[in-house]
């Protein structure tokens, strides 16, 4: 026996990260420590848990498997669309929903009680219902991974039975699945409801021919586009009237000032003739001056005589100016002809403004009707717009339920079609080897044999408390080991000299 001695409680040291990494090193040898030491408890229980699985192997009866595959084929879903567009026809996937319903389908009571009297099939024990029942848990549907198939299977203990069984049930699944998706009497109903929506189709396009008969309107919202621009464009036409007329009145005023300042008569040819007072004025300042030149050799020049001579040449010679040269002698004068072109354009304007102020009571009129008129089909648009909705949505539903009733009536035509279409295109086969071999079972026992082998040994050996490694001497104690000394009895060599 080995002597372990430890060191003083003062030198403890902390766990290292080393040290914590030895435990699994200690699991490991502690659990090969287990399986060796107790060997023979672990080939005793690995040995018959194994020849148990392979009595129970070789002595249990053989089961067969029988499977058929059935094709399902998701038909198309028919998205309706208005009658100026297109439908579309959406293909459905195989959900889940789908698969559980046809496998609800294939284990109904009355798939498995027809194929049951189909076989002419007798309980051997017990009431026709349990063996119905039986045969209902004994059935699974399962789909094809990736595909679109179901896979019907059965496990019998005769490979015949077991196979004719499987198709049997294929064949009554496909009949009843046909009756659970056939439908019957839509086109009837379809072509009932397609009278009274006609005849609803064609009352309401009678309100609405009837409203526009009446209140002369082809196309309302041309009609509105048309009349609104006509509006405009008469709208402005009355202003650009408007302003003829002021500017024509403007234009008679200013020609009217200019006749008034114009005269009627004009002078056409004048003769003039030499004046004879200033003649004569002319004739009296020479004698003056030649009397003044004869005063003048007589007297001095600032002599009385001589200053009144010189005073009546001053007064003379001033009224001399005065007088015109020549004075008129004849005149001739005829009608202006300007005057008589202003008097035209006045009468030209004022029958312009005559015209343009009669024209413009029309012009206003025709204007306030237009404004009238699209005021009241405005009004009226609301009501157009409820009727031509009432129809539409008549003559929608009508081509809808047309559709519809297309779509049943090649429903009810094609009676291997519908919304969800199966066949069959592999039956069963009666099986060559069986479900439930030998290789499997002993697989489970060698297995499971190790597994409560070395288990139970394992358990033996940790419900001993003793300390078997250092490890677990330094782990339960805390304290690090110095020195092992062997057991000599255990290891003779080592103890001889």
């Amino acid at each position: 026996m080995a002597t372990i001695q430890t060191v003083p409680e003062t030198t403890i040291v902390p766990a290292t990260a080393i040290e914590r990494g030895s435990a699994s090193t200690l699991a490991v040898r502690s659990f090969l420590y287990a399986v060796f030491k107790h060997q023979r408890l672990v080939l005793g229980v690995f040995l018959v848990i194994f020849l148990g699985s392979v009595v129970a192997a070789l002595l249990r009866p053989n089961q067969w498997l029988a499977s058929s595959k059935v094709l399902v084929k998701l038909g198309e879903t028919v998205q309706l669309a208005p009658a100026e567009a297109p439908s579309r026809s959406v293909n459905m996937p195989l959900s889940q929903e789908v698969v559980k319903t046809e496998a609800d389908i294939v284990r109904s009571y009355q798939v498995v009680a027809e194929a049951v009297k189909r076989l002419d099939m007798k309980p051997e024990s017990g009431t026709e219902a349990e063996l119905i029942s039986g045969l209902q848990a004994g059935l699974s549907v399962a789909p094809t991974p990736g595909t679109n198939t179901l896979q019907i299977s059965f496990i019998g203990k005769n490979p015949e039975k077991v196979a004719r069984f499987v198709n049997t049930i294929t064949d009554v699944y496909v009949d009843h699945h046909n009756k659970v998706y056939r439908r019957e009497g839509l086109d009837a109903f379809y072509g009932e409801q397609l009278r009274l929506l006609e005849s609803q189709m064609k009352e309401a396009q009678d309100h609405l021919r009837t409203y526009l008969r009446d209140n002369k309107i082809v196309d309302v919202e041309q009609e509105i586009r048309l009349l609104n621009s006509d509006v405009m464009e008469q709208d402005k036409g009355l202003k650009a009237h408007r302003a003829k007329i002021a500017a024509t009145q403007r234009k008679l005023a200013q020609v009217e000032e200019q006749i008034n300042a114009t005269p009627q008569q004009i002078p056409f040819a004048q003769e003039y003739l030499t004046n004879p007072t200033k003649l004569a004025f002319k004739s009296k300042l020479a004698e003056l001056e030649v009397e003044r030149i004869q005063l003048l050799q007589r007297y001095l020049p600032a002599d009385r005589s001589v200053q009144d001579v010189s005073e009546k040449i001053a007064n003379l010679k001033g009224r001399t100016d005065a007088e015109q040269e020549h004075i008129l002698n004849k005149e001739t004068i005829r009608h202006n002809e300007l005057y008589s072109e202003l008097e035209r354009n006045r009468l030209s304007l004022q029958a312009l403004l005559a015209d343009a102020q009669a024209r413009e009571p029309s012009l206003a009129s025709r204007l306030e009707a237009g404004k009238q008129r699209l005021a009241d089909l405005a009004d009226k648009q609301f009501t157009i717009a409820n009727l031509q909705q009432e129809a539409d949505q008549k003559k929608y539903a009508y081509d809808t339920y047309f559709k519809k009733q297309e779509e049943a009536r090649i429903t009810e035509a094609m009676t291997d079609q519908s919304l969800v279409n199966v066949s069959v295109f592999d039956r069963a086969v009666p099986p060559i080897e069986p479900q439930n071999g030998v290789l499997l079972p002993l697989l489970l026992g060698i297995i499971g044999g190790l597994a409560l082998a070395t288990a139970m040994a394992v358990a033996v050996e940790f419900l001993s408390r003793r300390l078997r490694f250092e490890e677990e001497v330094e782990r339960y104690l805390e304290l690090p080991v110095l020195a092992v000394i062997p057991d000599l009895e255990s290891t003779p060599d080592l103890a001889q000299p």
